[in-house]
């Protein structure tokens, strides 16, 4: 039956956490971002966002290196977001360095077989790394559309240049888009102040009198 309404194109969107991090603090100066919301915004209204995928390095290698509390608490927090999926790379010992692996290898292996799968019109992969040149010509031949957003210091010529679109992140792109802060500071009452104040000043006046007399 031939439906008047347009059907909305879908979209995946793969996120290089490690990449998004660092640039993120290297240009906003902060990393706390609310990756739904994140995600709404590139997706836009007029497109269904059906998966966010974030991939990163479980900080951990036995007896070099322990997973932080903290990324603890950010990995659990991910979690309870609807219809983000989080997938961990490894840290690994490599000519005496401890380098990260398989975050890419994710990454690629996940746009092209959802992709195959046809799960999706259009996928935005949150990184300027050009190592995605060869999945994202993989994708593109099973005609789907590629978008690359990433800020303009950080886009590879070969990321640029396969992408059918580049979404240009800059500061501004992220107003709205932080973690509320949180307000530790007890509330002021400057009232409180004034009556202590005047507590004193008369205990002081007080005094003076005493010694007078």
């Amino acid at each position: 039956m031939f439906s008047i309404f347009k059907r909305k194109k879908k979209v995946m969107i793969f996120i290089d956490g490690s990449n998004l991090y660092h640039v993120l603090l290297k240009n906003c100066g902060r990393s706390d971002l609310m990756f739904s919301s994140f995600g709404k915004k590139l997706t836009g209204k007029d497109r269904e966002l059906k998966k966010i995928f974030y991939y990163n390095v479980k900080q951990e290698l036995q007896g070099k290196i322990k997973i932080p509390e903290e990324q603890k608490k950010f990995l659990k927090s991910l979690e309870k977001i609807d219809n983000l999926e989080v997938k961990l790379g490894i840290w690994k010992e490599q000519n005496g360095s401890i380098v990260e692996k398989g975050v890419d290898v994710l990454l690629a292996t996940d746009l092209v077989l959802n992709s195959v799968k046809n799960k999706y019109d259009t996928a935005i992969i949150v990184s300027g790394d050009g190592d995605f040149f060869p999945a994202i010509e993989a994708v593109k031949k099973e005609g789907k559309i590629v978008e690359v957003a990433a800020f303009e210091s950080n886009i590879s010529k070969e990321a640029s240049d396969s992408a059918d679109k580049v979404i240009k992140l800059r500061k501004s792109f992220f107003n709205h888009l932080w973690m509320p802060k949180k307000n530790n500071k007890r509330n002021y009452n400057p009232k409180r102040k004034n009556s202590s104040n005047n507590k004193n000043s008369k205990s002081r006046s007080n005094n003076k009198r005493k010694l007078l007399v």
